[in-house]
């Protein structure tokens, strides 16, 4: 991009705000259909919002093309390098109102757009913004300022132009949308055929009528199935998963602009549902889960449980893979959060245990991430989730072939409860809040437990093995109480799927 060194330059970017909430926020009514399709809305908006912006650019700028001055577009932003002339900055600032005005009246204020440039000039591999000489990171620096602003002052234009608390009119006439709660002045009496061919009518608001008609297009293509039966008879996992301190990365900056793009559409590339390796993988998985959203580095996954947690582990490994290979990068790392419910547990509610879930392994390890929560812990990806599967295995092989006890994975769980209790004390006591002794009954306890129990399958040279180990190397570690508790949780539930599985078949 030599040929923009002598310009005046913006540094464009958009931020479409809400983005989570709003496809979660929907009821279990056809739930699958409309977080497909609200999640195809989310990205066909964004990239609608972005070409504007680029076609007023490109009748100024015609000696550039439109692919140029796009840096990358994906996951509800988007940044582009376009000439500092008045009539693109005045076309700017009228999309943004306009898409504010469109959002508002669409959506009740659920989402919100964040679009504001920067003004720039290149000085040889760096940047100059108002006088300031950095790297190529301070565009992304100046930008997230302004968007912070803008956050602060959502939909303001409207709020001093219009009357946006008119008086709503109440009684019989006002109905509720049935897939977001949202009362709204327009409703549709929309058909929706279930799998018996029978039709049926629900009150949806406009624009959900645009992304259902979206989502029943997918289901088309895609063939996905309903929520329950993803389910499969047991447990459904609600996965959200993204990549570790990626804007911190942005921010720091790159060599050139060119590296940038290089870097984030390579990135693009690997989280692509359709096409990429997200794909990929999930396609291997088809008949037991499917990616409701994959935008930007975030992931957004339903299915059977224990599917959803080996998808997980899937895209770790393969993310780590690409990374070295196509970015010769070591660094980057994912981390996520898994909810596991009832087929019949509101899907919103389920998404928002998984983000707090996501956020949890984020925190975990003094905040070092590159970690997965399951069951209310966080294991780090490099070492403890291997060695915590590698103990549900052994955990599930012994019960079912070899005659080891459940007993035995309960009482590890109760030992652990202990050690977690006495971690809790002693935060308590450094604090200076509450004077109360540590509970180190469990290591004796633990010890004789397993004696016993040795005792017992003497003759079992398996199992009193796995035992031994369990006794004299395991569990000698205070930590490791934490991770073969998982396990054992892991296996069993695991367990209690494969006994349900038998006894339907006796049935």
């Amino acid at each position: 991009m030599n040929n923009y060194m002598d310009r005046n330059l913006l540094f464009v970017g958009g931020d479409l705000s809400g983005i989570q909430k709003f496809i979660y926020n929907i009821t279990s009514k056809r739930a699958m259909v409309s977080l497909k399709g609200r999640s195809a809305y989310l990205r066909s908006y964004t990239d609608e919002i972005c070409g504007k912006i680029l076609d007023v650019s490109a009748l100024q700028w015609n000696t550039m093309s439109k692919d140029n001055m796009k840096i990358y577009c994906s996951g509800g932003k988007f940044y582009l390098q376009l000439p500092d002339l008045e009539e693109v900055r005045s076309s700017i600032v009228a999309i943004r109102k306009k898409t504010e005005e469109e959002l508002w009246y669409k959506h009740k204020g659920q989402l919100s757009i964040n679009i504001d440039f920067v003004p720039f000039v290149y000085e040889g591999d760096k940047v100059n913004v108002d006088g300031e000489t950095n790297n190529i990171g301070l565009l992304w620096t100046k930008i997230t300022e302004k968007f912070n602003a803008l956050k602060n002052q959502k939909f303001k234009s409207l709020l001093l132009e219009n009357d946006l608390f008119e008086v709503q009119k109440v009684g019989g006439e006002v109905k509720v949308c049935q897939i977001t709660g949202i009362e709204g002045a327009e409703k549709y009496g929309l058909p929706f055929e279930d799998e018996n061919g029978d039709k049926e009518s629900l009150y949806v608001l406009d624009s959900v009528k645009e992304q259902i008609k979206k989502g029943l297009e997918l289901r088309d293509k895609q063939h996905f199935k309903m929520l329950e039966e993803y389910a499969d008879g047991t447990y459904l996992g609600v996965l959200r998963m993204d990549v570790d301190g990626l804007g911190a990365r942005f921010i720091k900056g790159f060599e050139s602009m060119e590296k940038y793009k290089d870097f984030s559409g390579k990135l693009d590339k690997f989280f692509d549902a359709e096409n990429g390796n997200l794909h990929t993988i999930q396609e291997r998985n088809k008949e037991h889960l499917n990616i409701v959203y994959a935008g930007g580095d975030d992931i957004f996954v339903v299915g059977r449980w224990d599917k959803v947690i080996d998808f997980a582990n899937d895209v770790r490994t393969q993310f780590a893979a690409y990374c070295k290979e196509a970015l010769n990068d070591t660094t980057l790392s994912i981390s996520g959060g898994i909810a596991i419910v009832n087929a019949k547990y509101p899907i919103a509610k389920a998404a928002e245990m998984a983000g707090e879930a996501e956020d949890a392994a984020k925190k975990y390890n003094s905040g070092k991430k590159n970690a997965f929560n399951m069951f209310g812990e966080s294991v780090s990806w490099n070492g403890e989730f291997d060695y915590v599967k590698s103990y549900k295995e052994q955990f599930v092989t012994l019960v079912e072939k070899c005659g080891l006890s459940r007993g035995v994975l309960h009482k590890i769980m109760t030992y652990a409860a202990i050690v977690k209790e006495n971690q809790t004390i002693e935060e308590e006591n450094k604090n200076g809040n509450y004077k109360r002794k540590p509970d180190m009954s469990y290591l004796w306890h633990a010890a004789y437990y397993l004696t016993r129990f040795m005792g017992k399958e003497k003759d079992n040279k398996v199992v009193y093995d796995f035992c031994k180990d369990l006794r004299d190397k395991q569990l000698v570690k205070t930590d490791n109480y934490r991770l073969v508790s998982l396990a054992a949780r892991w296996a069993e539930l695991e367990l209690r799927e494969i006994k349900d599985s038998i006894n339907d078949k006796n049935e």
